[in-house]
């Protein structure tokens, strides 16, 4: 019976599902090499772990900056910094690989790194990441010490989500009540998000917002401390607890011209390459979660009967499945999409100058970084529009097919315990929990269904 089940978890969490669909041996091994450290941060951090769901499912305000501090011992705060700042360079297939690895053991702590990749995004692909070297180098050097710096996204309101990049024709436009009014040397910032990953915790956070006119959405990075912010409520989530999502409160706050991510008008485009490129990574949050749930079924499961064996290999066939669909869309999205931007050998090499130049005069790359980026952001808008549609349009097949099939994996499971399936101190009514915030971040799984059918039929 036990070689069985380690035969089972061997099946569920080997790496040869990549190696058959991908000729790239350069992603494999650094696949593999970010799933081993995800194990090891695993292995270090379990008891931690433990109490950490425990405190946050009493106390949805608790939040563990151990288990932060542990993640910068990895590296896992720089994962997708480019090389040449310092960072892993980490593209969306590893990237997935790894938070795949540690969402099997608490979706909640994969998702506080997850949302802070989300939050970084938005400067990594702005024409004036370079005048945010600072800030990124920052982030890298910090963690070196063992300082955590978190990011989060700012786009959700009361009035709007990801669905603010729906037209008319096919969904009522969501209203975006955030407002950023220019003044001389920036621009005030009034207004309210809600939901958001890591707001409670992050000193960065990246803040989608109305000028004039709805076409004129902008982007701006606010800083924590800056005088008219504060957090509003955190909310006491059906799951992944462990990841704060909390309300954000903006009261006139200023935010200087070096601090515009994305200008005026351009950041529609950007929120959708950004979303186009982060979904199929969920999908990936999604069968992490479904292989915990395999694998704690397998370790606790009394009857390992007929219909055991056919309950769980119904399981292990939709997991590979819901696999094969983020990686799929990864691969597309590394090869022709937003991250093949920080493999260019011109944009490599002005990041190697303005980090040299950084560790000698910030203020000089602040400035550089702004001229540079008025200079290029036409050319940098246009070479990330390339391939939009067919990027986003697998980014939503994966991402609504593979949590819904997660989904299924973790209905199963409980199925397989029965009324065992109900006891928290068996973690697999958590799984079932956590999951199904996966069909809705990220865009809500109903509204990519209909941006795929606007994508191949509208």
């Amino acid at each position: 019976m036990e070689e069985g089940a380690n035969l089972l978890y061997k099946i569920i969490d080997d790496l040869e599902f990549i190696r058959s669909a991908l000729p790239e041996m350069g992603s494999i091994y650094e696949a593999e090499e970010l799933k081993e450290k995800a194990k090891k941060f695993i292995k270090e951090s379990r008891d931690k772990i433990e109490i950490f769901e425990s405190k946050a499912e009493e106390n949805p305000s608790y939040f563990d900056w151990d288990i932060a501090k542990i993640g910068t011992k990895f590296g896992f705060l720089s994962l997708v910094i480019p090389k040449e700042f310092g960072g892993g360079g980490t593209k969306a297939l590893p990237y997935s690989v790894f938070i795949e690895e540690l969402c099997s053991e608490s979706a909640g702590i994969g998702n506080v790194f997850g949302a802070h990749a989300l939050g970084l995004t938005p400067i990594l692909l702005s024409p004036y990441l370079f005048s945010f070297t600072h800030i990124i180098k920052e982030v890298v050097e910090r963690e070196k010490k063992g300082e955590p710096i978190l990011f989060a996204f700012g786009l959700t309101e009361p009035t709007g989500g990801s669905d603010v990049q729906q037209d008319e024709k096919w969904l009522k436009k969501a209203k975006m009540t955030t407002k950023a009014q220019k003044v001389k040397g920036g621009y005030i910032l009034n207004g309210r998000k809600v939901f958001i990953s890591n707001g409670s915790v992050a000193k960065y956070i990246t803040v989608f917002a109305q000028t004039s006119s709805p076409e004129k959405m902008m982007c701006l990075l606010v800083n924590s401390e800056m005088k008219g912010f504060s957090i509003g409520r955190v909310e006491d989530k059906m799951g992944q607890k462990t990841c704060h999502a909390a309300e954000l409160i903006f009261e006139d706050v200023f935010i200087p011209d070096d601090m515009v991510v994305i200008p005026e008008g351009n950041a529609p485009l950007i929120n959708r390459v950004i979303l186009s490129t982060t979904r199929a990574p969920v999908g990936a949050i999604a069968t992490g979660i479904a292989k915990g749930a395999i694998k704690k079924v397998i370790e606790i499961a009394e009857d390992k009967d007929e219909q055991f064996a056919l309950k769980i290999s119904e399981a292990i066939s939709k997991l590979f499945m819901a696999r094969m669909l983020w990686i799929t869309s990864c691969t597309i999205i590394d090869k022709e999409g937003s991250m093949k931007l920080s493999q260019n050998i011109i944009v490599k090499l002005i990041a190697k100058i303005f980090s040299k130049i950084n560790s000698l005069d910030q203020n000089l790359t602040r400035k550089l970084g702004r001229k540079l980026g008025d200079r290029i952001k036409d050319v940098f808008f246009g070479v990330l529009s390339r391939n939009l549609k067919k990027i986003e349009s697998l980014s939503s097949i994966a991402k609504f097919s593979s949590t819904q099939l997660s989904f299924e994996v973790c209905n199963i499971c409980m199925e397989i315990l029965g009324e065992k399936s109900v006891d928290k101190s068996l973690k697999i009514e958590r799984f079932l929990r956590d999951v199904r915030l996966t069909q809705i971040y990220e865009t809500t799984n109903e509204v990519n269904k209909i941006i795929l059918w606007k994508n191949l039929f509208a």
